[in-house]
């Protein structure tokens, strides 16, 4: 099982890598950490520490005392000087955490690392700082031992309980509905997820999306709303959106390429797309972003 970490544009759903450390041991594996990357990983952070800040698509966010950070591989993100010595960070990939249907569903659909719209902090279920410190780095200690099979089983329930108490202790994550949808649903959803994440630059149709699940649209759009709570149509959508805004901030891609990229045939098209959904055009977020100056 591969324990290093680099940013690298290797897929996310075929690794099979967890990594635990300081960040200012991750800082010195890392290449370019204070500039914004995406990685093939979902990370956590925790501050143990001062008050600290992460930046998350150009964005300063707060990572109070004692509560851990949830970033998405979707996301580009960067350290700042001062997280040195202040936080944890656990990363992992898809392949360590999907080891069941039930871990692919939950990791697939959990708001805590796919909501784009949101970034999600939560206290640990117990309070006491010395307690999870303790417990993360007994998890970094294991990972010296992953050729064994019940450590690998230690160290996935031990993320696994972060990332549960988390969804159920986060204000607005727990819903009954949610919990009454049938298993078949879930298993649909998190399906198209995976295959959303590997086509969607180039397919946009649910048609496409239903033939490669064998099942019509209709199903398919109402397994999503019972999951998301919008239709597939919507995730697809945001799932373009959130791509088009990560090139326009983070590649040197000129816009005619950028809508090249993600499917448009052409780029006015590519721009009335973009603007209908963030309210600028794609030249004039960009620059935004640039003038941040994070």
């Amino acid at each position: 099982m591969n324990t290093t970490i680099a940013p690298t544009n290797i897929d996310a759903l075929v690794k099979d890598h967890i990594y635990i450390s300081r960040t200012s041991e991750a800082l010195i594996k890392i290449q370019n950490p204070f500039k914004a990357q995406r990685w093939p990983f979902f990370t956590i952070l925790f501050s143990t520490g001062e008050e600290v800040y992460h930046c998350i698509e150009n964005e300063k966010v707060h990572i109070p005392v004692n509560q851990f950070l949830f970033i998405g591989p979707d996301r580009h993100h960067s350290f700042f000087d001062s997280e040195s010595e202040k936080l944890w960070m656990i990363t992992f990939d898809y392949g360590f955490y999907a080891r069941t249907p039930a871990d692919a569903s939950f990791i697939q659909n959990t708001p805590l690392f796919f909501d784009q719209n949101k970034v999600y902090l939560s206290s640990p279920s117990v309070d006491i700082l010395e307690y999870v410190e303790l417990q993360v780095k007994y998890m970094q200690h294991m990972l010296s031992q992953l050729s064994n099979p019940m450590v690998v089983d230690i160290m996935h329930n031990a993320v696994q309980a972060i990332l549960l108490r988390s969804t159920y202790y986060h204000q607005g994550l727990t819903s009954p509905e949610i919990h009454a949808n049938t298993q078949e649903d879930k298993k649909i959803a998190t399906r198209f997820r995976e295959i959303l994440h590997l086509n969607f630059h180039h397919a946009k149709k649910l048609d496409f999306y239903a033939e490669e699940l064998r099942i019509s649209p209709r199903r398919l759009n109402q397994a999503i709303i019972n999951i998301h709570g919008r239709s597939a149509k919507q995730l697809v959508t945001e799932k373009i959106f959130e791509e088009a805004k990560a090139l326009l901030a983070h590649s040197a891609l000129t816009i005619k390429e950028i809508s090249y990229r993600i499917g448009f045939s052409e780029e006015n098209n590519f721009s009335a797309f973009f603007t209908k959904h963030s309210g600028y055009s794609p030249k004039k977020y960009r620059n935004l972003q640039m003038n941040l100056g994070l």
